[in-house]
């Protein structure tokens, strides 16, 4: 036994810590459900979800939730304990919860660690997901062993560690650590604004503007992150709005957009269908998968494999870091989206007011450049550089498996080890990563504050280590090299494709041909 996880007996439903009591008598009275019951109630548009062997009815809550809707949907006859617990507070489980179970579910005789119910079943909201096992071949990023995984112990395991972390105060946030957060916030403004107001017509003037600009919507965007997850207080509406006077207020992006992304991305990580953060097209496909035209559940439309697509994929490690120069304005445009046509935008106002003021502050800082040509280097160069956060973002999962081995038994740490990468970085330089390159501990424990991630790591290798799980690590450089590589290898496969799509349209010009003769 590693002693990095504590040594404890199997724990029990009453011992985890999002637990409900089985004592409470309304739940001892509720009606037991099967799994054909559980699929024929879904089939029938309920919306069922089973956390700590409660089946869950979520139809009349689904609108209201704060995580967005889809982050339900994806977990519709699922086994969303682990996902449930690594999201929310204590607090919820133990109140919300039970307030909406409709029965107790029995599993069949045999059923171990069996998370999902619904791999076989069309669901208009969310697709079954990517598998190794559907008979389709699809060239994936080397993974080891993660077709011999004990999931059940791995659950068991990953419960034990996460009551650790709670029992011995890993989930409490330290304040201090943002003193010296906020000490490079004002740095980075205060050098951005201060050379425009007051610096030397030149470009250097301009272009150092640029670049503070860029480190401070960096910096600010890993502030966000933590206010989007609750870690700072735990208090949902204080943090979030906190989060929209940073993110829309300085950096003119909507948090609540985010968090809608985000939430359903550490819900179903690198699927091809239902994460939007792997969903690039025509820019780039980290699959073959996506050469099929997915239907994509989280933008409601067919991603289409179209002649642009082509283009772009077939080129994608070259055009990569290029690509990445503009990803702030595609920010801007997906903000600006939802905010104005999504169903679901609690803080709509809000945020458009925020955004509103950051757009009038903003351009009046503009006014005060000179001259057009420093105006467009300033602009192209806060913008451009920005492009570190979303290398950043994106290093951890491109180049990561997006296909189950097993998605009826695959648990949910074992499902976050094998989708994500960390970076390894020298401890002076962890502020430029935010502590956010321990995204295998963020995504296995993801309220955890972002600086006692770094702690936490030691734990999580043990533990990846005793049930024979890949721990992928590397440095920024070799991550990147490793990302453009997997990307060259998907790129190769686009002429593959080309050469089926010629010979495919061929013969269809000659069978309309002959049926014309």
């Amino acid at each position: 036994m590693s002693p990095c996880i504590p040594s404890t007996p199997l724990l029990t439903l009453a011992d985890t810590p999002a637990a409900i009591s089985p004592a409470d008598g309304r739940l001892a009275k509720l009606p037991q459900c099967t799994p054909n019951e559980l699929r024929k109630r879904i089939g029938n548009g309920e919306y069922l979800v089973i956390i700590d062997g409660l089946v869950c009815k979520l139809n009349a809550f689904i609108a209201k939730h704060p995580g967005g809707p889809l982050a339900i949907m994806h977990m519709v006859g699922h086994d969303a304990t682990d996902e449930v617990r690594s999201m929310h507070p204590q607090e919820v489980l133990e109140t919300v919860v039970p307030r909406w179970a409709v029965a107790r579910f029995v599993p069949e005789d045999g059923d171990k660690c069996v998370v999902s119910y619904v791999e076989e079943m069309e669901l208009p909201y969310s697709a079954a997901r990517s598998s190794t096992i559907d008979g389709t071949s699809h060239p994936q990023p080397s993974h080891s062993n993660a077709d011999n995984l004990d999931y059940m112990a791995i659950q068991r395991d990953y419960r034990k560690l996460d009551t650790h972390l709670r029992q011995n105060g890993f989930y409490k946030c330290g304040y201090s650590d943002y003193l010296y957060e906020a000490a490079r916030y004002l740095l980075f403004f205060a050098t951005a604004v201060g050379l425009i107001l007051y610096g030397p017509y030149t470009a250097w003037t301009y272009l150092l503007a640029g670049i503070a600009t860029a480190m401070l919507w960096q910096q600010l965007a890993f502030f966000a992150h933590d206010l989007g997850h609750n870690e700072l207080t735990g208090r949902r509406e204080f943090d979030m709005v906190l989060g929209i006077c940073i993110a829309d207020l300085l950096g003119g992006l909507s948090v609540g957009w985010w968090k809608k992304n985000h939430n359903t991305h550490h819900i179903v990580t690198n699927d091809v269908d239902n994460d939007p953060d792997i969903q690039h097209l025509p820019f780039f496909a980290v699959s073959t998968r996506f050469f099929e035209s997915r239907y994509s559940t989280y933008y409601k439309r067919v991603m289409e494999f179209d002649a642009a697509a082509r283009m772009f994929v077939a080129a994608q490690d070259k055009l990569y870091y290029l690509i990445m120069c503009f990803a702030r304005f595609n920010l801007y445009r997906l903000s600006w989206g939802y905010l104005l046509f999504s169903d679901y935008a609690p803080y709509r106002e809000l945020e458009m007011g925020c955004i509103g003021v950051f757009f009038v502050w903003f351009n009046w800082l503009l006014s005060h450049i000179p001259t057009w040509q420093y105006l467009v280097l300033y602009l192209v160069v806060s913008h451009s550089v920005s492009a570190i956060l979303h290398i950043q973002i994106t290093l951890s999962h491109f180049a990561m498996s997006t296909e189950s081995p097993d998605p009826v038994h695959e648990c949910f740490a074992a499902r976050q080890v094998r989708t994500t990468m960390d970076v390894i970085c020298s401890p002076s330089f962890d502020w430029f990563h935010g502590g956010l390159q321990y995204q295998i501990e963020h995504h296995l424990f993801p309220r955890l504050p972002r600086h006692k991630l770094k702690l936490v790591q030691p734990m999580v290798k043990d533990f990846c280590r005793k049930h024979v799980m890949e721990f992928k690590e590397f440095s920024f450089v070799d991550g990147n090299i490793y990302t453009l590589q997997w990307l060259g290898e998907v790129a190769s496969r686009v002429k593959l494709c080309n050469g089926r799509k010629e010979h495919e349209d061929q013969a269809v010009a000659a069978l309309r041909k002959s049926f014309a003769i």
